[in-house]
């Protein structure tokens, strides 16, 4: 009997359940609440009243279960601190129970000497850590919470404990200027690390706004380049070779677009609203599964996904064959089909500028 490398295997059945329409990998917004304030965070609310109004863990629960039976195999727990919710563990022990592979994200804070001893016990398949800075000066900074030292002590702790770790990076204005230094300090790990490319523009509840924080072009190449320098790529050759072939997908098509979101992977926020992805604006396309069921809401989103009509501008733009039309990035136009002219200006502008590096 041929074997298959499971990385192969898991790309396959990425392929397999998108062309089959099965909600495959689900990610769980458990709640907008954080033990940190990070300026940049698109999700993060501070209003108390929250607190009564996100789903608990009973609902979660019968979401996940339908989730489940409708063929899901892998979750990402996240927030907010996805550890801050009450019944966390009540989530992530029925995941694991089911025999769901599972990823939580975490700022580290509470990735303590008992969530790590739990964690050690009952591994999740990897937990992505944020860095927000490289000492406590950068910290306040970026987070307004002097939490270097606990965070890279846990850190530290779930590296010895033989956990998974990623560590996570979002590049802003407020940590532009130490942005080297905690690339480095993450790189000192030992572990893989994720450089974020873009940052998210803030919901409208939380009075945050994504001019206020974003990086400009000079500071994004700086980091970008440094990024190459210092970091191993994610993927080796083999590994884009392995997911190539399971992907034989065009890079540009009137109807649907070259992503999974919507196609085999959904979001639940925590109001349970269903989305494609965490951020996808919810005036193209949102469901509410408690109301009408898990099957329901992710037909329902299913549907508009595969029919969603790429913008006519990307056919004969200059850099269709570099990027992907993702609505995330077009909030403001997604519904009309149409292009956000300012980030694709930006994205051009970008593409030119690595060109001229290479030379």
């Amino acid at each position: 009997m041929d074997k298959l490398p499971y990385r192969e295997f898991l790309a396959m059945m990425q392929e397999r359940t998108r062309e089959a329409d099965v909600p495959y990998s689900g990610k769980f917004e458990l709640t907008p609440l954080c033990n940190l304030d990070c300026k940049m965070c698109y999700v993060h609310l501070q209003d108390p009243s929250v607190r009564h109004r996100m789903l608990s863990g009973e609902q979660w629960l019968s979401l996940i279960q339908h989730a489940i039976d409708e063929g899901m195999m892998n979750a990402i727990l996240t927030g907010g601190e996805a550890m801050t919710h009450p019944a966390f563990w009540d989530i992530y022990m029925y995941l694991i129970n089911h025999g769901i592979v599972t990823l939580v994200k975490t700022n580290g804070l509470l990735l303590d000497e008992n969530a790590i001893n739990r964690f050690k016990q009952y591994p999740p398949c990897q937990i992505d850590i944020s860095l927000y800075g490289c000492d406590s000066e950068s910290y306040i900074a970026v987070t307004g919470v002097d939490a270097y030292e606990q965070v890279v002590r846990n850190i530290r702790l779930a590296l010895e404990a033989g956990l998974t770790i990623q560590i996570m990076i979002t590049p802003s204005s407020y940590m532009s200027p130490w942005a080297e230094r905690v690339m480095a300090l993450a790189k000192s790990f030992g572990v893989r690390v994720m450089v974020n490319d873009f940052l998210i523009e803030p919901h409208n509840n939380t009075g945050r706004k994504k001019e206020d924080f974003d990086l400009s072009l000079e500071d994004d190449l700086r980091i970008q380049e440094k990024k190459k320098a210092m970091l191993p790529p994610l993927y080796s050759p083999d590994d884009h070779e392995i997911f190539m072939k399971r992907r034989n997908r065009s890079a540009l098509s009137d109807k649907g677009l070259y992503c999974d979101a919507g196609r085999s992977a959904f979001a639940i926020n925590w109001d349970g609203a269903l989305l494609p992805c965490l951020s996808f604006p919810r005036d193209v396309v949102c469901a509410y599964p408690l109301r009408d069921g898990f099957r329901q809401a992710w037909r329902e989103v299913n549907e508009v996904m595969k029919n969603y009509e790429v913008p006519k501008a990307c056919h004969s733009c200059e850099v269709n064959d570099k990027c992907h039309y993702c609505p995330m990035y077009h909030q403001k136009v997604a519904a009309k089909h149409q292009c956000d002219p300012d980030f694709c200006n930006y994205l051009k502008a970008r593409y030119k500028a690595a060109e001229k590096g290479k030379r």
